[in-house]
């Protein structure tokens, strides 16, 4: 048998107009597949360490900075006001592109909180540490979109469960560099401050990812798929070409695909008529219903976790001292909730059994959240099977009254945070490019929020009208399963193999 000539066999194998999709699966997946991924994951642990390891630093510096408890509480809670600026983020994502939008905000949000390390009063801390914020949570929220349009179908939801699996990671290692960094005992003498103590350094460290996952994205491309949306559809082919190239080591002219599904470049438009073209189709049909679903699950999933987490040491230090008590949960947290005096504030008899039970939980959660990678795409049975499961628990935890059993069903509580790469990946698949990166900035602002919202309102409310919080909450969580069953069904096995093929 006479074989073809290479060049007639190559160019049998060129495919053109070929969609998007398609061609993102024809660049592999290998090696830098895994970069783009370990990219994504430092940042996002390293914009989750400057965010939950703030509310270790300001206990430890109140000393120092002679905080008052009021002053405390504001600078614990000033990252989560960072997510205010969504809305901005997700428009310049949306117009100018991913890979540029997370660079600026994870470079910027690394040096400004590496700054912050530096400051000598309450204003100054403040004010370095929100206009911070606004950089590096920006890039917590662009990094989904951004791996997840980069990441072939096959593999996306996997890949967002992974990311979600290093933010809750990223708070084990907060609490483990909190506990080998804060307990040191030095005073350095630095002009213009007081001392380098050891929260100064734990501050610094806290936002060494940031830097590190920035100076990694100056090695990867720009988002095939955005390009491709914007009519860039040359541009995009070379990304996708020399995403081929590292992947199969092969020479990048080899890659199959001759040429993009053609769109229609943008006309150029005032930044007003810009912001409204990305912004009313969210909240108009036929996106309206699948904004206002995605936006509660973001919630639920977020608010949760990080609500009932707050007291979780609280949980830790009652179960301890009424172990052998029988009283119910909700009796065993009003027993054991003093009120703070000012004249306590710089006492830190406390923060190690904090750091401790910290590490536990949080390990246990990255642990769990592993385990749930396997199920990556059976995204709708899990966000409906972990929703149930949390508010079954918020109903049921306070009429147990043995302590372990109490507590296992606290923890139990906590389980909507087990969706929330479920989620991420459903804001990949359903919005269409174009408003994808501003619709999940906006979900995670509204997510973010609905925590600050939610830890005033249990902290109200826990004390005097304790059992009937958990039943308000659970009655949140059960709205979000009726929002889950009208998700796209889960991927069957049938159609993974059709993907594959």
């Amino acid at each position: 048998m006479v074989k073809k000539s290479f060049d007639i066999d190559n160019a049998a194998c060129f495919k053109e107009n070929v969609d998007i999709e398609e061609a993102i699966d024809e660049a592999g997946h290998a090696r830098y597949n895994l970069v783009l991924l370990v990219t994504c994951c430092v940042i996002n642990i390293g914009a989750v360490m400057d965010m939950l390891g703030y509310s270790l630093v300001v206990p430890a510096a109140s000393c120092d900075l002679n905080l008052t408890l009021e002053q405390s509480g504001i600078l614990t809670s000033i990252s989560f006001a960072g997510f205010l600026f969504a809305l901005p983020w997700g428009y310049v994502a949306d117009t100018t592109g991913r890979r540029r939008a997370i660079l600026v905000s994870a470079a910027v949000g690394f040096v400004l909180s590496a700054i912050t390390s530096f400051s000598t009063n309450f204003y100054m801390m403040l004010i370095l540490k929100f206009i911070a914020s606004s950089f590096s949570t920006a890039s917590m929220t662009l990094t989904i979109t951004y791996l997840g349009e980069c990441t072939c179908k096959r593999h996306r939801s996997r890949y967002l469960f992974i990311q979600n699996v290093s933010c809750l990671g990223a708070d084990f290692v907060c609490f483990v560099m909190a506990y080998l960094f804060l307990p040191l005992e030095f005073a350095i003498p630095v002009p213009l401050l007081t001392t380098y103590k050891s929260w100064r350094l734990f501050t610094l460290v806290m936002t060494l990812p940031l830097g590190i996952g920035a100076l990694m994205m100056m090695y990867l491309h720009e988002s095939p798929k955005f390009l491709a949306n914007k009519g860039d559809t040359e541009e995009a082919m070379e990304v996708l070409r020399l995403t081929y190239k590292a992947n199969n080591g092969k020479n990048a002219g080899e890659y199959p695909v001759k040429s993009l599904m053609k769109t229609d470049r943008e006309e150029a438009t005032s930044f007003w008529e810009s912001v409204v073209k990305q912004t009313v189709p969210i909240f108009k049909p036929p996106l309206l219903w699948r904004t206002l679903q995605l936006f509660l699950l973001f919630s639920i999933c977020c608010s949760t976790n990080n609500v009932f987490f707050m007291w979780f040491p609280t949980m830790v230090n009652s179960f301890f001292t009424s172990v052998n008590e029988d009283t119910s949960f909700c009796q065993k947290i009003v027993a054991n909730i003093t009120p703070v005096k000012h004249d306590d504030v710089c006492t830190e008899n406390s923060s190690m059994n904090t750091i401790y039970s910290g590490m536990i939980f949080t390990l246990f959660f990255t642990v769990l959240n592993i385990g749930v990678i396997a199920f990556a795409n059976w995204r709708r049975t899990l966000t409906i099977g972990s929703f149930l499961i949390s508010g079954i628990s918020c109903i049921v935890v306070d009429w147990v009254y043995d302590s372990i059993g109490s507590m296992v069903l606290f923890i139990m509580i906590q389980f909507t945070g087990l969706c929330f790469g479920s989620v991420e990946a459903y804001y990949v698949d359903i919005f269409p490019t174009s408003y994808r990166g501003l619709a999940t900035s906006l979900g995670m602002m509204l997510a973010r929020l609905s925590c600050l919202g939610g830890v005033s309102l249990v902290g109200a409310n826990i004390i005097d009208n304790c059992r009937l919080t958990f039943y308000c909450w659970a009655v949140f969580v059960f709205s979000g399963i009726v929002a889950a069953v009208f998700l796209p069904g889960d991927t069957t096995k049938k159609e993974k193999s059709a993907e594959e093929s």
